[in-house]
């Protein structure tokens, strides 16, 4: 590799992953012989925009088109001219020796450089400032990894120095208040400071240096998540700062603390986001990726035992590439150190994690109650995304495409996601592909996490207009492995409206009978039951785990139509093996002075009984007013907004006040 630039001992490197990650180095060999016949298939691991049709030019690298747009999706013409396929056949050459890789990549570079010149109309299309910060980093891998197969002559080495250095000046002119803020500007400057430090430019590399920290400071929440609210952008960034602190920590380059800081606390905000089997929530403009690599790079570079055992016992591929095997003994050497609970909190962003336990088969719900972010973000205030054993059980749409279209309108719905409506209209409402004609302001609730119950809640004002004010509670009873999910809805006056909730479901098979709905995954199973007699239909949704790939599964839709205030109740349980008998029902809700029963608009509560183990549920919706009393349902009285009430607790757990 390039002095100062990632793994030097590359032969080592190929071999671990080789013994390590077969999967990993088969899919760089697969991508390098599609990219030696002209034909690209965007499929790497951290692809922003994957595609699952090839695009052929022919034998002869004269046909190439770099600034072809296949299907109207100028996504595909961005990937293209990022260059991710020129790491892949450096590392293919790696893998095998096979000099058809290395021959490759020098008639793809220089063919790019002669026919792809920066000008005012590229600059918007193969020369966009984002994807030139992407190809500094891809060109100087691709280098690193090809040294010593002589593919480089010196003419084609002045070559490359010379566009670089172009690279270079057009990304120190291209920024603005956009770039200060969004993770282009991150993306960029990460490029502008790699070319930088191998061209010896202090002065872009002092240049990018304060940018990036200007722009993390903004953009990096004090809980470490990403202001634009997508995982998968988040990682981006992340990716992009991580490896300006390994590279200035080879270089022994000086960085500002706060960027140092804000790097950490975004590495912390992954570990909290992620599910149990460290894959990304489709949040969002995301995708599902296994993000634990950017953990373990953390883990190394900070030392931190918290995001060691995120990341789990192991390197990965991009590890491999990054550090060298020589310093996967040091990551091992990093003694795991686990928080007392396993569910995490995001308050910022409103992101919540509920989990059962540390493991990968373990359960989780996923409640999201926070502003939109940028244009990546999506209408799912109030959602909630859940799975067990690794499998997704409800699930979040993702994106398909960035093309504005009816595709793109209806994945960006709060329809599309696991929240409520109400009387068929959006919260927030779609104007295109990047912006929306109205957005709901989000009121972020409280949350109790304790070893046997997890509480959460959130409410919005997009039906403010209507007079209606929407909330969530959610509460998971994780040794039961069930959740309740209970949907108010405040009204200003008596009128009628309509109030439906929205659920999807990941991929498996549904049957619907009555108000209750029984999903079978591969192994995990799961009932979805609703608890007010609403009208439930089971119908088929579009949701997109990948950029361009849309697949199809099951979607309930409960509705239900009434006066002044109104809820909606559900039980969900998930498992592996259906607990008999498994009951979920609505039991009076009643004062402890006097003994007069409280409407549903105070309180309402239900009783649960799964596997031998009982507990009741208390919502309380309104004050008390007057007097000093308690509530009481199925035998427990308490006073609270949230309780929970065992036999081994009849005094009552309060969740929240």
């Amino acid at each position: 590799m390039l002095k100062g630039f990632w793994c030097q001992n590359t032969a080592a490197a190929a071999a671990a992953c080789l013994k390590h990650c077969p999967e990993d180095a088969a899919r760089s060999i697969s991508i390098a012989d599609d990219v030696c016949e002209n034909r690209f298939l965007f499929r790497d691991h951290w692809e922003m925009e994957r595609t699952h049709e090839p695009v052929e030019f022919g034998p002869d690298v004269n046909g190439i088109d770099w600034a072809h747009i296949p299907a109207g999706d100028p996504e595909w013409l961005y990937a293209m001219n990022r260059h991710s396929g020129f790491v892949n056949l450096g590392k293919a050459w790696r893998y095998t020796g096979e000099e058809r890789y290395a021959a490759q990549f020098a008639r793809l570079i220089g063919h790019w450089i002669d026919h792809v010149p920066l000008n005012e109309e590229s600059g918007g299309s193969t020369w966009r400032s984002l994807e030139a910060g992407l190809r500094c980093e891809n060109w100087l891998r691709a280098l690193g990894l090809f040294e010593g197969s002589g593919a480089v002559d010196p003419e084609l080495q002045a070559k490359i120095d010379r566009c670089l250095e172009i690279h270079g000046e057009y990304l120190c002119r291209s920024h603005g208040t956009f770039h200060e803020l969004s993770n282009w500007g991150v993306l960029q400057d990460h490029g502008l400071f790699l070319a930088g430090v191998y061209l010896g430019r202090e002065d872009w590399r002092s240049l990018a240096i304060a940018r990036l920290d200007e722009n993390l400071h903004r953009a990096v929440l004090r809980d470490g998540s990403h202001w634009e609210q997508s995982p998968m952008y988040h990682c981006e960034v992340l990716h992009a700062a991580l490896d300006t602190l390994l590279i200035a920590h080879i270089h022994g380059i000086p960085l500002p603390a706060r960027l140092v800081q804000s790097t950490h606390r975004m590495c912390a905000a992954l570990a909290a986001w992620l599910t149990p089997a460290g894959r990304l929530v489709c949040q969002s403009d995301s995708d599902d990726l296994d993000a634990r690599d950017l953990l373990a790079a953390g883990a190394l570079l900070f030392e931190d035992g918290a995001l060691r055992a995120a990341a789990g016992e192991n390197f990965f591929e991009e590890n491999y590439w990054d550090f060298g095997p020589e310093q996967e003994p040091d990551y091992k050497a990093i003694a795991p150190r686990r928080a007392g609970c396993a569910s995490t909190a995001l308050p910022d962003s409103g992101n919540y994690l509920l989990r059962t336990g540390f493991g990968p088969d373990a359960g989780y719900l996923h409640f999201h109650c926070g502003f939109l972010g940028s244009g990546h973000g999506h209408a799912d205030l109030l959602h909630v995304g859940a799975g067990i054993l690794g499998e997704d059980v409800l699930i979040d749409p993702g994106r398909y495409t960035y093309v504005d279209s009816p595709i793109r309108a209806q994945l960006k719905s709060p329809a599309a996601h696991n929240t409520t409506r109400v009387d068929g209209q959006d919260f927030t409402c779609y104007k295109d592909s990047w912006a929306y004609s109205a957005a709901a302001w989000p009121l972020k609730g409280e949350h109790c996490f304790t070893p046997f119950t997890d509480a959460v809640a959130g409410m919005h004002l997009g039906y403010l207009g209507r007079g209606v004010v929407a909330g969530r509670q959610l509460v998971f009873l994780k040794p039961l492995g069930a959740a309740l999910i209970c949907d108010a809805f405040y009204t200003a006056d008596d009128s009628p409206h309509t109030y439906e909730a929205n659920f999807h479901f990941g991929p498996g098979q549904c049957r619907l009978e009555g108000g209750r709905v029984t999903w079978q995954g591969r192994r995990a199973r799961a009932v979805l039951q609703n608890l007010d007699g609403a009208a439930c239909a089971l119908h088929r949704a579009p949701y997109s785990r990948q950029y361009n790939l849309l697949e199809e599964g099951d979607a309930l839709t409960v509705q239900k139509e009434t006066a002044g205030f109104a809820s909606l109740l559900h039980m969900l349980w998930m498992g592996e093996e259906m607990p008999q008998p498994l009951a979920a029902r609505r039991i009076p809700v009643s004062r402890a002075a006097g003994g007069q029963p409280v409407p549903p608009s105070v309180a309402e509560a239900v009783q649960l009984e799964a596997g031998g183990q009982s507990a009741v549920v208390l919502f309380c919706h309104a004050e008390l007013a007057g007097g000093v009393d308690q509530l009481c349902a199925g035998g427990y009285r308490g006073w609270g907004r949230v309780l929970v009430f065992t036999p081994d607790a009849p005094e009552g757990l309060c969740l929240a006040w």
